[in-house]
């Protein structure tokens, strides 16, 4: 009897031991420090919801993920860069950039992009440059209401139709469509012209106020095909 009241003993002091140990190992989990690193090497972060809900990604351009809209994705190449996704899983925007160089001649490009609701972006601040000859300035886009995943499922099936005139047709139907027209465009064009731009629902300039390299001030206004009918000066035409 002495015996099992000193293996009971024993097992309550080791039980209440244990809860000790526990609770002090739970409590340091709970305060444990932040941590903290002067220096982080990695290809890709990924910043998530307490649900795991993607919010956002840094990568370089081999972990950067594909475009994805109403959970679909689809294949494109890009640059490294940063991603931010709305609380529905989409894509919603981003920071791009890269450059690639080579036979003594450069391509770089920069972007700043803000996305229409489950389409591509409505806004971005833009840098392209081709060997100097650059572009840099606000852009905006006319999105359609559908879905971008519809607008490519419509691109895939005409590209599965037999090559003919059917094809073809169908192809210039719904270039003719123009889904995503410029509709503003405020920044340097490649002429190296100080430019802002205004455009109609076709993506065809219609007001454009501009100031040469030389610092010559214009404005041009234009009819749907794209004609000058108007200039001030009244000779910027000539």
């Amino acid at each position: 009897m002495d015996k099992l009241e000193k293996r009971l003993r024993f097992l309550e002091i080791y039980a209440i031991l244990s809860l000790i140990v526990f609770g002090v190992l739970a409590f340091s989990a709970f305060t444990k420090p932040k941590e903290k690193f002067a220096e982080i090497d990695v290809e890709r972060l990924n910043v998530r919801e307490k649900n795991g809900q993607l919010l956002m990604v840094i990568a370089n351009s081999s972990r950067m993920p594909d475009p994805v809209i109403n959970g679909k994705t689809f294949k494109t190449e890009r640059p490294a860069g940063m991603l931010f996704y709305n609380g529905l899983g989409d894509e919603n925007g981003g920071l791009i950039f890269g450059a690639v160089e080579a036979g003594g001649k450069y391509g770089a490009y920069h972007g700043l992009s803000f996305d229409k609701f489950k389409q591509a972006q409505a806004m971005a601040l833009v840098y392209n440059d081709k060997s100097g000859k650059y572009r840099a300035g606000l852009q905006i886009w006319d999105r359609p209401e559908i879905p971008l995943t519809d607008v490519i499922a419509m691109r895939d099936e005409i590209g599965k139709m037999p090559d003919g005139e059917a094809k073809t047709q169908a192809l210039k139907q719904l270039e003719e469509r123009n889904l995503s027209p410029t509709r503003v465009y405020v920044g340097k064009n490649a002429e190296k012209e100080s430019e802002v731009t205004l455009s109609d629902a076709k993506g065809i300039a219609r007001l454009r106020m501009s100031v040469s390299a030389g610092g010559t001030p214009k404005l041009e206004f234009l009819d749907e095909n794209g004609k000058i009918t108007y200039s001030l000066p009244e000779d910027a035409r000539r």
